[in-house]
């Protein structure tokens, strides 16, 4: 098999690997190995600076972006080519694709039901949320339609937390919103429909 120097980054920016692996050198650097699908051939990176699982893009130290195609797999050549790179630069090195796999990715999300912070907005006289385990805000809005925002995010009665009363301007009006909220999110977890008599679904103007 032929070996020969990679393109500069200017030209050749972004590479696409199928059977991918990850390797991992004792010295702690981590590099892509795997199928190039657009020139056919073997391909070894240098060393991995950042990885998105979200976009499944990685950089390497030489700026070049490397996009992993479905699960991992091995390739012949490029293992034969990683095998001479790694005696060459004299380490040793392990498999550890399995980390950067969609399903174990997947299993590290965090998983529903999600806790939500309710705040209070005394102008609008409504209450707004975030959901820090999703990085997700809602705005204030009346009770009925932000139960079924949180509810579809993987929020579930009894996951709402509170703000301290101290800095809540009206009681009184809070509390009967929050039970609004976690009214409602009963109601979407026993299937039941909106209650006619309930809150109004339409947002504050």
């Amino acid at each position: 098999m032929g070996i020969w120097k990679s393109p500069p980054v200017e030209l050749e920016p972004v590479v696409f690997l199928s059977r991918w692996q990850v390797m991992e050198t004792d010295k702690g650097f981590r590099h892509f190995i795997g199928h190039n699908t657009e020139t056919m051939s073997g391909r070894a990176s240098t060393p991995i600076v950042k990885f998105d699982p979200e976009t499944r893009r990685g950089v390497t130290q030489s700026g070049r972006i490397y996009e992993l195609i479905a699960e991992s797999g091995v390739d012949f050549n490029a293992n034969i080519l990683w095998d001479i790179t790694s005696a060459e630069i004299g380490v040793a090195s392990t498999d550890v694709s399995s980390e950067y796999d969609q399903t174990h990715i997947a299993s590290l999300q965090p998983a529903a039901p999600f806790i939500a912070n309710l705040y209070y907005d005394a102008r609008l006289r409504c209450l707004g949320a975030n959901v820090p385990a999703t990085h997700q805000s809602f705005e204030p809005r009346n009770p009925g339609l932000l139960a079924d925002l949180l509810f579809a995010m993987g929020v579930r009665q009894g996951y709402l937390r509170v703000p301290n009363f101290d800095t809540v301007e009206n009681r009184t009006e809070f509390i009967d919103l929050v039970r609004a909220v976690e009214r409602r999110l009963n109601e979407l977890e026993r299937g039941l429909p909106r209650d006619a008599d309930g809150p109004p679904t339409e947002e504050p103007s």
